[in-house]
């Protein structure tokens, strides 16, 4: 059995922002990026994350910081996150799951990560899809089994791993948990002042 890893999704645009919000300081003095790696990276057995090319500064940076951190550069990121999301699924077929994470989402609660895993590892499902929700509403990050790999190294588009979700519904496990981070991302600037970590 390969290692359950986490993919985070960093090459967007963010144009919304304003500036590049992955750089973006928090109160905690960690950028934006930084703070979501804080939460993923010890919850895992590798992280991987998926950037832009002209990134290589920040890679060198970010893995200065986080020691077991894989850094890879997604040639059509600009075309949306499914292109992101394709090239960092074709990164890790020695994986036996994934959790796919998002670069401007470091609000969750670490032990929302850990009740993911333990519902990965306890699936009588062969092929399980553990989504976490809050009162209802589906979250953030998703993680599936390494059977829809393929499915993800096809995805195009601005959709992510949405389309998969929706193809994949009977597989879908939703755990709640009580954490609103799981919904919290950073869109505008004032998003970062609303929220504290």
């Amino acid at each position: 059995m390969g290692p359950l890893g986490a993919v985070v999704l960093a090459g967007g645009r963010g144009r919304r922002f304003g500036s590049d919000k992955r750089l973006a300081s928090l109160p905690s003095g960690d950028s934006l990026l930084e703070a979501t790696l804080c939460k993923i990276i010890p919850a895992f057995e590798e992280t991987l994350l998926v950037l832009r090319p002209g990134d290589e500064s920040l890679a060198t940076a970010l893995s200065a910081r986080f020691k077991t951190l894989t850094t890879t550069f997604a040639n059509d990121a600009g075309l949306g996150m499914g292109h992101s999301l394709a090239h960092g699924a074709a990164k890790i077929t020695h994986w036996q799951g994934a959790a796919i994470c998002l670069g401007d989402m470091p609000f969750h609660a670490p032990s929302t990560l850990s009740t993911l895993i333990l519902a990965f590892r306890a699936a009588s499902q062969p092929y399980p899809i553990i989504q976490p929700c809050h009162q209802g509403r589906p979250g953030h990050p998703v993680l599936f089994h390494r059977a829809y790999f393929d499915a993800m190294r096809a995805l195009t588009g601005d959709q992510g791993a949405r389309t998969l979700l929706k193809a994949e519904a009977p597989a879908v496990q939703m755990i709640e948990v009580d954490d609103l981070g799981i919904l919290q991302d950073v869109d505008a600037p004032q998003d970062l002042s609303l929220i504290h970590i």
